[in-house]
């Protein structure tokens, strides 16, 4: 029997390890093997790196911020807006502030254009609105703008950040509106209504709603069916309720030009200021006047003093191409400085208004006035020789005139149902100040010593009182002046009110009083403004037997404020007689050997 082995099983191999299989690879292979490992190491990193900066970053564009409100409203009406800030980031938002500009002629109650809200902290997913009102102003289809800061520092972050935001508000209409009626024609230098329209166009009620009209140089304003609250052209409607609508007459008088433009204007007064919610502009072209009308006094005076006479002379012409039948002119005198007792004139003088009248009656030329025909009327009044000083409101006196010339006829080219023109005059009074140079021996505010009467080689003193008064007009630049005489010296012993502003020079010997500002009524209603000084007199021989000045000629100059006019007032040298001391006299006023 034959035996067979049955076959053995493979021997086993054991798994290589790395740097043994690394022995089978080639040194290139080696090389890239090694750098794929360190590139993914790096990839590693670099990603780790990434998502945790992706994690801790902020991005402020997760902020919500943004302002809410109309589109569109009316110029100067109320809205409400309302500003939103939401935090959806993943970090607190610390110190947040909020920062509101409106545009520049806003309507806000504490009337700041820029107001700031503090925050505080904004809590991840938190935040908040603003509600502000706000009237915005601007014309009509014009875009007002708000605009909105949000400022704030991430919790984890060192920076600070700022979102922005704005909002567009385009102006339709306007809350309140005016408009200004004109008259078809107007004629210079006479009386014309205009009319004022206002209208409250919403179903809000506007608090302390104002008008303020601005003239064109030239107009007068005669007068108004509503008071004006400040000036001549300013009025206050108070509250206007909603749709509330009115109209304001006024009566003016536009002298002649080619072209006058009115502009009126509509709003609120907040905290003393104007706030224009519409305005509207009326340009004007007059016609040529048909009527002359000119008044002058003395060779065109413009200021005068009392008891000055005044010669007026009023010049009338005709250029309305047609004869002007029933002609009738009148000249009203106003001014508490005329003398209506001096009057003298042709017209008839009515002295319950101050009205003197010319027509057909005592003027010939007036019942047919003839085309081109041109004349004067005149008449001739003083004004009174003392100024009317009973209170602190008599002072910068005027004295008017103002004339008027009317006629029932009027040329087809005209749309009126009377021809008028109109003239006048205003002339300033100029201040009156005296100065009152006064010497004693008994005073009682300065004693005085030595011989009376004076004698020669022997030192008498005396006390100089110097009284201003001024009466009408205050006074600027008011100085007096006097120089001491032979024999006379200056002590520097001086009292009274303007004892400060005294001065003396030993060089020249002349005093000067630096008066500066007198008040209207010094020495009126109220104390003359006063200086006391004393002199030495020490007379030499060849004054004995005389009466001897002890102070020359005292000259007053100054510049009225009121007329612009320069003012002169001399008083005369002070001599030793003093004739304001009653214990002097002439017996002891002459010097003595």
């Amino acid at each position: 029997m034959i035996q067979i082995d049955s076959p053995q099983a493979p021997p086993k191999l054991s798994q290589p390890s790395l740097p043994q299989a690394v022995r089978f690879f080639s040194s290139k292979q080696k090389k890239i093997l090694i750098v794929s490992t360190a590139v993914f190491f790096i990839i590693l990193i670099l990603s780790s790196v990434a998502f945790y900066v992706w994690l801790t970053s902020f991005k402020k564009s997760l902020v919500d911020f943004n302002i809410s409100g109309p589109t569109q409203i009316f110029a100067g009406e109320p809205g409400t807006f309302v500003v939103s800030y939401w935090n959806n980031t993943k970090q607190i938002l610390q110190d947040a502030s909020l920062t509101v500009r409106f545009p520049q002629d806003a309507v806000i109650d504490d009337s700041k254009t820029i107001q700031r809200f503090d925050l505080g902290s904004i809590g991840i997913g938190g935040g908040g609105k603003q509600i502000v009102e706000v009237a915005l102003i601007g014309p009509d289809k014009s875009i007002q703008k708000l605009e909105a800061t949000l400022s704030y520092k991430p919790q984890n972050t060192a920076s600070n950040f700022e979102n922005e935001t704005n909002k567009e508000v385009a102006i339709n209409g306007s809350a309140l509106s005016v408009d200004l009626k004109i008259p078809e024609t107007i004629l210079p230098n006479t009386r014309n209504t205009y009319v004022i329209y206002y209208k409250n166009n919403t179903d809000k009620v506007f608090k302390n709603v104002s008008i303020e009209m601005t003239y064109p140089d030239g107009f007068s304003l005669v007068s108004s069916d509503r008071t004006p609250a400040k000036g001549n052209n300013n009025w206050g409607l108070g509250d206007l309720n909603p749709n509330e609508e009115g109209d304001i007459s006024i009566l003016g008088i536009l002298k002649n030009m080619q072209s006058a433009n009115f502009e009126v204007a509509i709003g609120v007064v907040e905290n003393g200021k104007f706030y224009k919610f519409s305005q509207n502009s009326s340009q004007i072209g007059l016609v040529a006047p048909p009527l002359e009308l000119g008044i002058s006094v003395n060779q065109s005076a413009l200021a005068v003093n009392s008891g000055e006479n005044l010669q007026f002379k009023i010049h009338y012409k005709n250029d309305a191409g047609i004869a002007l039948s029933d002609v009738i002119l009148k000249a009203t005198l106003s001014g508490l400085m005329y003398d209506f007792s001096t009057l003298r004139t042709d017209g008839n003088f009515n002295g319950a208004d101050g009205t003197i009248t010319w027509n057909g009656g005592n003027w010939a030329d007036f019942k047919n006035l003839q085309p081109n025909a041109s004349g004067d009327v005149e008449f001739q009044i003083s004004v009174k020789a003392r100024h009317v000083v009973r209170t602190f409101r008599d002072k910068n006196f005027l004295l008017q005139v103002m004339a008027e010339m009317e006629t029932p006829t009027v040329p087809s080219s005209l749309m009126t149902k009377s021809l008028s023109v109109m003239a006048d005059l205003a002339i300033k009074v100029n201040t009156k100040m005296e100065l009152k140079t006064a010497g004693y021996y008994f005073d009682t505010t300065i004693k005085n010593s030595g011989p009376l009467p004076p004698k020669v080689d022997q030192t008498t003193t005396y006390t100089i009182h110097w009284q201003l008064t001024n009466f009408s007009n205050d006074v600027d630049g008011a100085a007096i002046k006097a120089v001491l005489p032979e024999g006379v010296s200056w002590l520097n012993k001086k009292a009274g009110a303007g004892a400060a502003t005294l001065e003396y020079n030993d060089r020249t010997n002349e005093l000067t009083w630096n008066v500066g500002k007198s008040t209207a009524g010094t020495g009126v209603l109220l104390d003359a403004y006063e200086v006391i000084f004393q002199v030495s007199l020490t007379p030499s021989i060849n004054k004995a037997g005389m009466v001897v000045p002890i102070l020359g000629e005292s000259t007053l100059i100054g510049k009225d404020a009121f007329t612009g006019n320069n003012i002169t007032v001399i008083s005369p040298a002070l001599r030793t007689d003093l004739p304001d001391d009653p214990g002097v006299g002439i017996m002891k006023s002459r010097v003595q050997p």
